[in-house]
């Protein structure tokens, strides 16, 4: 009997994560700022350079699929083995960069904007769109892919790579 409680017991829990997940907004936005000490022009060829990506301490490798008038699709190879496909959708030279991503797991797509400071800085706004795609994954999502966290330490690694420069 004592079973039967703690198995019925596990598919409740099973089932509220199903559907929590399919409760939550469909699209997950997060969004960090952050002021680096570099012109538009220096910041947005260090984000759109997939060539020189050593600095980005969550990656373990960067393989160029494809280049073509400024476009590329590429795999980031994270330092846990997961492999993220992006494609370049939009490039407006030092103000503005976009790609599309997708794994097995989810699709979405980042911005990238660069406003000029007025004093030789950039102000740096990432936002990325998450969208995952299955009910049970996104509300575990929430609990254990902190967004937030890799976009924080991505501003970091830009805030070394261009410290390292002066």
């Amino acid at each position: 009997m004592v079973i039967l409680y703690l198995l019925g017991g596990i598919i409740g829990i099973i089932c509220l994560i199903f559907v929590i997940g399919l409760i939550l907004p469909a699209e997950r936005v997060v969004s960090r700022k952050g002021h680096l000490n570099v012109s538009p022009e220096i910041l947005y060829g260090i984000v759109t350079n997939n060539n020189n990506w050593q600095y980005r301490t969550s990656l373990q490798d960067l393989i160029i699929i494809e280049t073509a008038e400024g476009m590329e699709t590429w795999h980031e190879i994270t330092k846990d083995g997961t492999v993220i496909r992006f494609q370049t959708t939009e490039k407006r030279p030092y103000s503005f960069y976009s790609f599309d991503m997708e794994t097995n797991m989810f699709t979405g797509y980042w911005t990238g904007e660069f406003e000029p400071d007025g004093v030789g800085g950039t102000l740096f706004t990432a936002t990325e769109y998450i969208r995952v795609k299955n009910p049970f994954v996104k509300t575990l999502s929430y609990l254990f892919f902190d967004v937030g966290k890799l976009m924080e330490e991505y501003q970091d690694d830009l805030r070394k790579k261009v410290s390292s420069m002066n």
